[in-house]
């Protein structure tokens, strides 16, 4: 039988070596994570905040038709009330 010699300080030093590897993939790895963990919640805030100002768009887009009609009825009742008021200077005009 043939015997096997075994560097057992090389050997602990490649464990080592690769724990620290293993170590620091799992650092860098966490960091990624707490990263994208980060973005995702800032997207989700994003699209909350989205969702919240459409609704206040439309909100105020049915507000300003509403404004747009009522001014387009008050202009009209103006413009009847000038008529109205030239219709009788007119026949005060020719009455006198």
């Amino acid at each position: 039988m043939t015997e096997k010699k075994y560097d057992l300080q090389g050997a602990n030093a490649r464990l080592d070596d690769a724990l620290d590897r293993l170590e620091l993939q799992l650092r860098e790895t966490r960091q990624q994570l707490g990263a994208t963990h980060d973005l995702e919640i800032k997207v989700q805030h994003l699209a909350k905040e989205r969702t919240r100002l459409a609704a206040e768009l439309e909100k105020t887009s049915s507000r300003a038709s509403e404004i747009e009609s009522s001014a387009k009825q008050v202009s009209r009742r103006i413009m009847g009330a000038m008529e109205k008021v030239q219709l009788a200077l007119n026949g005060e005009n020719e009455a006198g």
